[in-house]
């Protein structure tokens, strides 16, 4: 269960915002043939629905139909007494509180005729609702749009900027509250830096530590005593307002180990700041790599917004990873180094743009 309050500001997020992403979404399913668009939204899957209405789930599962020419319909198992809660914090125009929510996007679909339905992340849907829908409007053919969907999702506005910033924001100062001349234990930390965030207004606040970078660069989650080493690294995930940021920092209380944290931490700040649209992310990687003597890539993860995961990986180990990042998309770069022979991890914000974040 969610832990962290949720309100909607219509200051920091319009209701235009949200109907313009409405409007361009509903006229990419009218270019595909879509009738209507269906998304799925759980504690772990929040961030398309959020994105489009909103709504964060505190713990059910739910389900959104957006007519290709009508409303919005969020079908919850969440019961009546907190409908009014839904309404105040999100921009949508019916809600049916049931306990079988794939019935009753079924027979909105049946009511409204529609027969070519899009369903975002398809193979994800649980069957349990599948099954339902199915039943309930036969003659609705469903179809993966997750394709569709990125390609809409992609697109950072201005209000989601300004939350994006303040995510940033949370990360960066809850991060700064590290001393690493009086750290010593790695779940003490851990939940220094989460308080710190959730006071400052975190939506929610994930923190994971590696306690021995000399020997394991494996992020864990930490809620009981265990010994920091000399070096160590923190990655505080972040998010408000529903969207969401990852920053990573390493510390060292040695001299060195300080100085070669300082450089790579500098690097990858340059980088941050000079991704470029047009050219593909590993070479622009190699580029700034060349620039940092005595380091040594070990390890690459992209991220980005594409569909109901806050944050899903688009490049890494194994992936492909070449292709040019698209401008307006907004992307978490996280490095492994080593650097003057001692391991380093980074990660940093970033917008694929002329004008960058950071």
């Amino acid at each position: 269960m969610r832990r962290g309050l949720m309100v909607w500001n219509p200051d920091e997020l319009p209701k235009a915002a949200l109907d313009a992403r409405r409007g361009r979404l509903q006229a990419a399913m009218a270019r595909e043939g879509l009738d209507a668009l269906i998304l799925y939204t759980n504690i772990v899957r929040p961030s398309a629905v959020c994105w489009l209405t909103a709504f964060t789930p505190y713990w059910i599962e739910s389900l959104l139909l957006l007519l290709r020419d009508g409303e919005t319909v969020l079908a919850t198992a969440l019961s009546k007494r907190v409908s009014d809660w839904v309404r105040a914090t999100s921009r949508i125009d019916n809600i049916v509180n049931t306990p079988k929510p794939g019935a009753a996007i079924g027979a909105r679909l049946a009511a409204a005729g529609a027969q070519r339905v899009g369903v975002l992340e398809l193979d994800a849907l649980p069957a349990g609702l599948y099954d339902d829908i199915a039943a309930t409007a036969p003659a609705a053919r469903l179809a993966d749009a997750s394709a569709l969907f990125a390609a809409e999702r992609r697109h950072i506005d201005a209000a989601e900027r300004g939350l994006i910033a303040r995510a940033d924001a949370l990360a960066l100062d809850a991060l700064a509250q590290v001393d690493v001349t009086q750290a010593k234990d790695a779940g003490a930390l851990a939940g220094l830096v989460e308080k710190h965030a959730r006071l400052a207004g975190a939506e929610e606040a994930y923190i994971a530590i590696a306690p021995d970078l000399d020997h394991d660069r494996r992020m864990v989650r930490v809620s009981r005593p265990a010994p920091l080493a000399e070096r160590f690294a923190l990655r505080a995930s972040v998010a408000y307002k529903g969207s969401w940021v990852r920053r990573t920092r390493s510390f060292a209380r040695d001299a060195a180990g300080a100085a070669a944290y300082a450089r790579a931490a500098a690097w990858l700040s340059q980088l941050a700041e000079s991704i470029e649209v047009e050219r593909p992310l590993a070479a622009q990687l190699a580029d700034h790599l060349a620039q940092l003597r005595g380091a040594e890539l070990k390890g690459l993860l992209v991220e980005s917004y594409l569909g109901s995961y806050p944050l899903e990986a688009i490049a890494g180990a194994g992936m492909r990873g070449g292709e040019a990042p698209v401008a307006g998309r907004f992307l978490v770069l996280t490095v492994e180094l080593a650097i003057d022979g001692v391991a380093w991890l980074g990660a940093a914000p970033v917008f694929a743009s002329n004008r960058p974040m950071l």
